[in-house]
């Protein structure tokens, strides 16, 4: 009796959670005294911990941003207001793993807002061109799909994203993972609005079919509730939604009579049961006797580096290492009561880390040779199809199959770094007054130190990027690429 009065306790409590109103203030203001503390964390963490603090730059310059950000602290702030003082200050270490993000409390907010006042337009974003995407009104017969735009509300293309990039992380000096984060489907709107302009009147310059250039207003756009009645769909069972889950991370399609295969990875993360796939995967290549393979990374923004080493192995030919260095610069923290898992990391650090001159060094990736996989290796031909999402493990990926002979890679340079990176582990850091978040690596990571540290991706050696046209017909430029290049060399009989 004791114990059913317990769990229909529970069950109250419980229940009173799920019901209760979530109350926030998003007009809540921090002071600055407050604010200029959560930035002194913030920033001795970034000099305690960061491994790659000043590889793209000198400590005077990390020292003017510092200031600069401090100097912007000098009135009461909102959170998102804050936040956009530490972007620029962040994304200064020109590192792609290291990032803010808002505090739980206001990513709950957010989550309840009605969406309304959106940016109406989705484009894609390179060098000094823009291109419409999609639009949000479907009355809208002119801003569709290949419409080219001149300028946003005076601002050419060139002038937003010299504006926008300082807001946006990446490694190095590469700019095509900025390029294609801002492609995303509602991303340039999104950062349009927070960090350029919050106008609710649009000025778009645009040039139209025959290369006229037009003048347009719109507005910002809130969706209309649907209204119409639908038919009702069937319900998914668990098995298809994991069907398709799986078939988001990864697929391989074979064409039996070309033989030939593609096969598109756009994870390397847990939960995609990619080395049971690949093992799968790579013995049907065989039983086909698939000559040419196209593997699709273009969306892989990286994972676990035991998948991508799991991938890697059925495709080199040579044993590899993960990388020449990797190491942290300090095991234990001043800052643990700030940092997610850390004292974890600590505990944990001993184990896995030698220290070697000044730094800790995870020495079995140091030293450790993988070997091609014997059973089911592919030594046919392969086209690595890449671009600015490709990151992190996947460049690890693509840089140690580029300088095979039966390998071409062909698209954009990759967003991650060819050089190296900081990542690993990558905990929180949790500023105590705002709640804001920071991604904070404690690894650094040297893949190839016979490469240039120059901030660039791995450059591939076809180089296909989008065309107006391209974009405009929705062509895929680089899979057509692709598919040429196999049948040129085919034609040749190599």
């Amino acid at each position: 009796m004791k114990r059913f009065f317990c769990c229909w306790i529970w069950v109250i409590v419980l229940s009173a959670c799920r019901t209760a109103r979530f109350v926030f203030n998003p007009q809540k203001t921090y002071d600055p005294s407050i604010l200029k503390e959560d930035l002194a964390i913030l920033t001795g963490a970034l000099e305690t911990h960061h491994p790659g603090l000043y590889w793209y730059q000198s400590s005077e310059e990390w020292n003017h941003q510092r200031n600069l950000a401090a100097a912007a602290i000098d009135r009461p702030l909102t959170e998102p207001e804050f936040r956009k003082i530490l972007r620029p200050l962040v994304s200064s270490i020109r590192c792609g793993h290291t990032s803010v993000r808002a505090s739980k409390t206001w990513q709950r907010y957010s989550d309840t807002v009605p969406i309304k006042n959106l940016f109406p337009l989705s484009v894609k974003c390179w060098a000094d061109t823009m291109l419409v995407l999609g639009n949000l009104d479907p009355r809208d017969s002119v801003l569709v799909r290949g419409t080219q735009v001149v300028s946003i509300n005076g601002r050419s293309p060139r002038q937003l994203y010299e504006t926008l990039f300082p807001y946006v992380f990446g490694d190095g000096f590469n700019e095509t993972h900025k390029y294609q984060l801002l492609s995303g489907w509602g991303t340039f709107g999104n950062y349009y609005r927070q960090f350029v302009d919050t106008s609710s009147v649009l000025q778009i310059e645009i040039l139209d079919s025959l290369g006229n250039q037009r003048s347009l207003t719109r507005t910002l756009y809130t969706p209309v509730k649907d209204t119409t009645k639908r038919v009702p769909t069937q319900p998914l069972t668990k098995k298809e939604k994991r069907v398709r889950r799986l078939e988001g991370i990864r697929s391989l399609q074979i064409d039996r009579i070309e033989k030939q295969a593609l096969l598109r990875v756009n994870s390397f993360s847990q939960g995609g049961q990619l080395r049971k796939f690949f093992r799968q995967g790579f013995a049907l290549l065989k039983k086909n006797q698939v000559a040419d393979l196209i593997i699709d990374v273009r969306n892989n923004g990286g994972g676990r580096v035991g998948n991508s080493t799991a991938l890697t192995r059925y495709l080199v030919d040579r044993p590899f290492r993960i990388a020449d260095s990797l190491y942290a610069v300090r095991r234990i923290s001043p800052y643990v009561k700030y940092i997610q898992h850390h004292l974890g990391i600590q505990a944990s650090l001993p184990f896995l880390t030698r220290r070697m001159g000044a730094f800790y060094h995870f020495g079995y990736f140091e030293r450790h040779a993988f070997t091609p996989r014997r059973k089911k290796h592919f030594a046919g031909r392969v086209y690595v199809l890449t671009g600015g999402n490709s990151f992190s493990a996947t460049t690890l990926f693509v840089n140690g199959i580029i300088d095979q002979e039966n390998v071409t890679v062909i698209g954009e340079e990759t967003g991650g770094g060819a050089y190296g990176n900081s990542a690993w582990m990558i905990p929180d850091l949790t500023l105590p007054h705002t709640g804001v978040r920071m991604r904070l690596p404690l690894f650094r990571m040297v893949m190839n130190k016979d490469l240039p540290n120059n901030g660039r991706g791995v450059v591939p050696e076809v180089s296909v990027g989008p065309t107006v046209e391209s974009v405009r017909r929705n062509n895929d430029n680089k899979m057509q690429k692709a598919a040429q290049l196999i049948r040129e060399t085919r034609r040749k009989g190599s």
